[in-house]
């Protein structure tokens, strides 16, 4: 144990201080330390690879237990299609060993680095696919498909949960550690199968009037957003014709101009280029390029869909990029993606700043198997500034925050920096609600709860910190 230790998130751009520091290698090094209270003091929180955008994270004066040694696959059944695993395991990693077993998630998130205990009980963002099996839409969130969870509580009880409680189930699945301390989790899978990838560009008009169409093609869409050009490149994805290739060289490409490349670019135009005008210009040249070769190069029929996710650096290097999300109405979208196109252009002409790397969105199906899922009431497409977090990106994201929630928009708790607890409360209050009484039941002495969760859910107009 080390006391006082200084933890960042993974863009570096949040820091707190620890009380007590320890790694855990085992679920009865977890059970020790969530039941000494003495030496490791309240609120307890579990460390994965700490992506998240959001003061979710901080652990102020409490004890953060890393679990990333506790990375394991325990088991692949593959009859019944299930994946049980220790919660330090990368979601790229997982991926990756299904694939050597005909299998696959049905979310494949792009950070690769997310742990899967993480991922099983926090928000994530991807683009549903269409099940041609199924004739449905698939989920879009890594954790609609989490079916098992095993936590210590704070005397040192185990919590089991399963789908056998579907009410509890869902509060576990977006409880983001407070309803235990969670050591082990299974995920439903299924069989692996070929996709193919394709780009196209839209003007905005075209892509907002065609957009009920373009959903009826029955295509996984992520769009890659260009307000101040008016464009639309997107992504689209499906099932595809076999054999199946792994690390094709489209996604290859992809992953790298998103990682690296772009990130770069970004970071370079707004750190050392001083004037607005030019650097307004080189980014929109940079779109233009990314755009042709999206269409022209980033292809193919057959690929596996575990490329998509990318493999992350431990802590974000020189090139990185931060973001946030809120998901708006499928039927609204329309209407919303002209009015942030035009916001953009406002706020750049009024404040001088704009995002310095590509905006993306998703179209999500609708989805109630969390909680606090933002897509619980429906079907949503979402937009995600993106940025490599040069000056002005703060204030612009408390603008874009009151942006969406004049929207209808939903925020993501660990993803939506700046968020406020009227933003949080208004939009999810009967949730909110619901998890407390799940939550005072399992922590009644309040070992998981930290200041912020306590704030986004309790705080009244002008008590805000």
């Amino acid at each position: 144990m080390n006391d006082g230790v200084m933890l960042q998130n993974w863009k570096r751009d949040i820091t707190y201080h620890a009380g007590a520091f320890a790694v855990a290698e085992s679920v009865d090094d977890i059970i020790r330390i969530v039941k000494d209270r003495d030496r490791y003091p309240s609120p307890v929180r579990i460390k994965g690879s700490h992506h998240s955008t959001t003061d979710c994270i901080v652990t102020e004066g409490g004890t953060v237990i890393d679990i990333t040694k506790m990375n394991k696959i325990l088991s692949i059944d593959k009859e019944n299609k299930t994946i049980t695993m220790q919660p330090g395991v990368l979601h790229i990693d997982a991926a990756r060993e299904l694939e050597k077993h005909g299998l696959q998630f049905y979310v494949n998130c792009e950070i690769g680095n997310l742990t899967v205990g993480s991922g099983a009980c926090t928000a994530t963002k991807d683009a549903s696919y269409f099940a041609d099996g199924e004739k449905d839409w698939e989920f879009g969130q890594v954790n609609s498909y989490a079916i098992g969870f095993k936590a210590a509580l704070p005397g040192g009880e185990i919590l089991e949960v399963t789908e056998d409680d579907p009410e509890l189930l869902a509060a576990m699945r977006s409880s983001y550690g407070m309803l235990g301390a969670v050591f082990e989790v299974t995920y439903r899978v299924k069989e692996i199968r070929p996709m193919t990838v394709e780009h196209i560009v839209y003007h905005i008009d075209e892509f907002a009037d065609r957009l009920h169409e373009l959903v009826d093609q029955r295509r996984s869409m992520m769009l890659y957003l260009m307000p101040h050009l008016d464009r639309i490149v997107v992504e689209y994805r499906c099932d595809g014709p076999g054999p199946l290739r792994s690390h094709t060289l489209p996604w290859r490409l992809r992953n790298w101009a998103w990682k690296t490349a772009s990130p770069f670019f970004g970071r370079t135009v707004s750190q050392f280029v001083p004037f607005q005008w030019l650097r307004s210009l080189l980014i929109n040249t940079h779109y233009r390029i990314v755009g042709q070769v999206m269409t022209q190069l980033i292809r193919g029929k057959n690929t596996s869909p575990a490329d998509q996710i990318i493999h992350y650096p431990g802590t974000a290097p020189y090139a990185a990029y931060t973001f946030s999300i809120w998901g708006f109405p499928r039927d609204e979208y329309p209407q919303t993606i002209r009015k942030y196109f035009q916001f953009c252009k406002d706020y750049l002409k009024d404040n001088g700043y704009r995002c310095d790397l590509l905006n993306v969105g998703y179209h999500i199906a609708q989805d109630k198997s969390s909680l606090f899922s933002y897509t619980r009431k429906w079907p949503c497409v979402t937009i995600d500034p993106v940025a490599t977090g040069s000056t002005g990106w703060k204030a612009f994201l408390k603008a874009y925050n009151e942006f969406c929630f004049q929207n209808n928009g939903k925020p993501l708790l660990n993803q939506t920096p700046y968020m406020t607890p009227h933003h949080v409360q208004t939009c999810f209050a009967e949730e909110i609600e619901i998890f407390q009484q799940y939550r005072k039941k399992y922590d009644p002495d309040d070992r998981f709860y930290t200041l912020w969760f306590r704030e986004m859910f309790e705080s009244k107009p002008g008590e805000e910190g």
